[in-house]
């Protein structure tokens, strides 16, 4: 199994192999290790600052019915059964993920070195890996329902590391693509992730930014997230909400970022099932504001 190079996510600085399954940072001397065959790179206080977003996360997961339990399930994703009561956002989902297949991976090498950000169950990085790529699963979360710990439904083996993306545990320039799934409106600061997501990319390396909410303006993302915000309340019962980012993204903010980075960015609209369009058509008039834009946003 390929493995990539890690270095020190707090300081920067190469670390050094002191056992198959323990590196230690030269300059700080931190020390990061393998349990239960996953890398964790997330520091004790990273895990603090993150753990009130992740307990909201699986809560919201738990009561939408988004953590399934059976391995085929996971080993079909992004196929799900017609009856599966998130059927259309998985088909919008799966439209984006033959975006990434058409649009970036055949116009690369037969194998690339990938890095999925915000992997979650690690849906991507199994369909990836299938195909021959060298992938490294991240994420923050990493129960065996919903997070890297369901990994282990897979036949084929990837890298799972725990972390945080605002603090990567990767040498630079050693990734032919660096896709953020479903999670960069997630990030406390977009462009320092996407500028930090950049540094692992080698010559000739893509930026991907998939199913995150877009908008054409701050206002309607604004007001989509005060609707979830609502429904986490009345619906859900929970209290304290926690918005660790936007909840959102802007195509002007991510043009910005992406001029900053030298890079020039294209979106690939994931247009969905014709009955989600038709609900999303009529909740422009019921909510009073424009519905997200779903797909696949590549900067090179």
């Amino acid at each position: 199994m390929w493995q990539p190079t890690f270095a020190c996510p707090e300081c920067g600085e190469a670390v050094n192999e002191t056992s198959p399954d323990r590196y230690r940072c030269a300059l700080c001397t931190r020390e990061y290790a393998r349990h239960a065959g996953m890398w964790r790179f997330l520091s004790a206080s990273r895990s603090a600052q993150l753990e009130p977003f992740t307990r909201q996360y699986r809560a919201v997961r738990e009561r939408e019915g988004r953590r399934p339990s059976s391995p085929e399930y996971y080993r079909r994703l992004p196929r799900v059964p017609s009856d599966d009561p998130h059927a259309a956002d998985w088909r919008v989902r799966g439209e984006t993920y033959r975006h990434l297949l058409g649009h970036v991976l055949a116009a690369g090498p037969a194998s690339m070195r990938v890095l999925d950000l915000g992997a979650g169950s690690g849906w991507l990085s199994h369909r990836l890996a299938e195909l021959g790529h060298h992938v490294v699963a991240l994420d923050a979360i990493d129960d065996d329902a919903d997070g890297l710990g369901a990994a282990r439904h897979y036949a084929i083996e990837f890298p799972t590391v725990q972390a945080d993306f605002a603090a990567l545990p990767f040498a630079a320039a050693q990734f032919d693509l660096v896709a953020f799934n479903g999670s960069l409106h997630y990030a406390a600061d977009a462009a320092a992730t996407l500028a930090q997501a950049r540094r692992m990319l080698a010559p000739g390396g893509a930026l991907v930014v998939m199913d995150s909410p877009m908008f054409q303006a701050d206002a309607d993302g604004c007001a989509m997230v005060g609707d979830n915000v609502r429904r986490f309340t009345t619906e859900y019962g929970l209290t304290d909400i926690v918005q660790p980012g936007a909840g959102y993204l802007t195509f002007a903010s991510l043009a910005s970022i992406a001029r900053g980075l030298g890079l020039r960015p294209r979106f690939i609209p994931s247009r969905g099932p014709i009955r989600w369009r038709v609900r999303r058509s009529l909740a422009r008039f019921q909510l009073r504001r424009a519905p997200a834009a779903f797909g696949l946003w590549v900067a090179r």
